[in-house]
């Protein structure tokens, strides 16, 4: 089994709609490594990682179009 130290990449641009083959490549061999380094699954992780990606950056997308709440005025006290 193959033990390595993976660290997460999560550096894609919220301004594009679709990861990158470099980001899906990425993804893919932690996957490939997670379920330990077996082959012949390379489709799959590939497709797996896409789509996990995908989701990630449509999520991502979605919150930042939903706007800050604007605070309330406070009433002036009258006397």
């Amino acid at each position: 089994m193959i033990k390595t130290k993976i660290r997460r990449v999560h550096h894609v641009s919220h301004r594009q709609k679709t990861p990158t083959p470099k980001e899906i490549e990425l993804r893919a061999y932690e996957i490939y490594l997670q379920r330990g380094g077996e082959h012949g699954n390379e489709l799959n992780d590939w497709l797996a990682a896409e789509k996990e990606l995908t989701e990630s950056l449509q999520m991502d997308t979605a919150e930042a179009k939903v706007p800050d709440a604007i605070p309330l005025r406070k009433r002036a006290a009258v006397s």
